[in-house]
């Protein structure tokens, strides 16, 4: 039995088609008219865009799963980054439990490699399937239900609408933000356009002195059944450089309580209950004692680190702390077994360096997927420690290093794929 990962041609694109409709039911992609525009979103994509490509798993020269690649520009610890993402990972009804998915993963994470690339990122269909093949968690996300009446006001004479012409404005202010925020991925001209052309979205922004410093992009949604008058607000995407377009937005936020029940906003921001004078999301449901529910979080984007010593080799301009230590570490990976391996790590005020020999101050020992979050910032060093995920040789050690791999902010991201 011959397989092989490569890309799929344009002349493959009704099997693409075919094979997502029936592995993805709640796409509603098996209609004709679903199916169509699918298509075309498809061969768009494989005709016109060279930061995505579709690729698939053939047996016997019979494609039988896809997946779509993505190459990103990612802000990780203040470097640009060029990483790789991976989605719609769909495996033919008749291949189930063939191990089709592994191999498909396996083919992109060797490929990514190869290219010198040594981060990538995904968003899970299961957690736990994903955590087994190396990836860990990153961030958790909030979604709050706020009364506009809970948002401070400021003032709100600076917002004013925007649209596809304001495009590159919008698209400077993004990446601005981009290059303040760990984790955050920089947009394309083809997702920018993607993103204004949504019907029946509003986008506005704060305007300080010609400069666009912020801007939030929301839609409408029914919150009644039979009252036509009961609104939400959905925010899509928020994003602002200063405290003061902050305050703009939210106050423009807090002016549509006259017709809005609800501000629907998802953040990874984990303070952001602390600037309402109302957190409740409105189920007035109390969590002993007496902890009224603010918002439910979920669990997403997870990222891989690919190579190790790569990794390292990329950012040996950023600072890890303060911290001067010379760290042999050893990583797990099952997975991908040219990615396991043990390092001499010397850090020097922060900035680490791959040595050949040299005595170390600490071992440690852990798996692919929590060192991925470790570095990445969505966890310390010191809970994956407490949850026994860290094994250390030196005790006395463990608070060096949790300064070490200590960050301000855990990564953010928008960008859906």
């Amino acid at each position: 039995m011959m397989e092989e990962i490569r890309p799929v041609s344009i002349e493959e694109v009704g099997d693409v088609v075919r094979i997502t409709a029936r592995a993805y039911p709640g796409s509603n992609l098996l209609g004709p008219e679903n199916s169509q525009r699918f298509s075309e979103r498809v061969k768009d994509t494989l005709e016109n865009d060279p930061n995505v490509s579709f690729h698939g798993c053939y047996r016997d020269e019979r494609l039988i799963g896809i997946m779509k690649w993505h190459d990103f520009s990612m802000n990780v610890h203040g470097t640009q980054m060029l990483t790789g993402g991976i989605g719609m990972v769909a495996v033919d009804l008749l291949h189930k439990k063939e191990r089709v998915a592994k191999s498909m993963l396996k083919g992109f994470l060797e490929s990514y490699r190869e290219r010198g690339i040594c981060l990538v990122s995904l968003y899970p269909f299961r957690v736990d399937f994903y955590k087994q093949m190396g990836f860990g968690m990153g961030t958790k996300i909030n979604q709050y239900r706020i009364k506009p009446s809970s948002l401070p006001y400021v003032g709100k004479d600076q917002i004013v609408y925007l649209g596809t012409e304001d495009r590159e404005e919008i698209l400077a202010c993004y990446h601005r933000v981009v290059r303040q925020t760990h984790g955050m991925i920089r947009k394309t001209d083809r997702e920018l356009k993607n993103f204004l052309e949504q019907p029946d979205q509003v986008v506005v922004g704060c305007k300080c002195d010609g400069r666009l410093s912020g801007y939030l992009a929301f839609h409408y949604k029914h919150a009644h059944e039979e009252n036509r008058m009961y609104n939400d607000l959905v925010i899509k995407e928020f994003h602002y450089e200063t405290r003061e377009a902050l305050g703009q937005l939210l106050s423009f936020l807090h002016s549509q309580a006259d017709q809005i029940q609800r501000i629907v906003l998802t953040t990874a921001d984990e303070d952001f209950h602390v600037l309402l004078s109302d957190p409740g999301n409105g189920t007035n449901n109390l969590l002993p004692s007496v902890y009224h529910e603010s918002h439910v979080a979920g669990v997403g984007l997870m990222y891989r680190v690919i190579d190790v010593p790569g990794f390292f080799a990329k950012l040996s301009e950023r600072s890890f702390g303060l911290e001067n230590v010379t760290l042999r570490l050893s990583i797990r990976d099952s997975f991908l077994p040219e990615n396991e391996g043990t390092w001499l790590i010397q850090f020097t005020e922060g900035h680490p360096q791959l040595l050949e020999n040299s005595h170390a101050d600490v071992s440690v020992q852990l798996d692919i997927s929590d060192f991925s979050s470790l570095v990445m910032g969505a966890v310390s060093f010191r809970k994956l420690y407490l949850y026994g995920l860290v094994e250390v040789d030196a005790a006395e050690e463990i608070a060096r290093l949790d300064r070490l791999f200590y960050v301000a902010e855990k990564p953010r991201s928008t960008t859906p794929f």
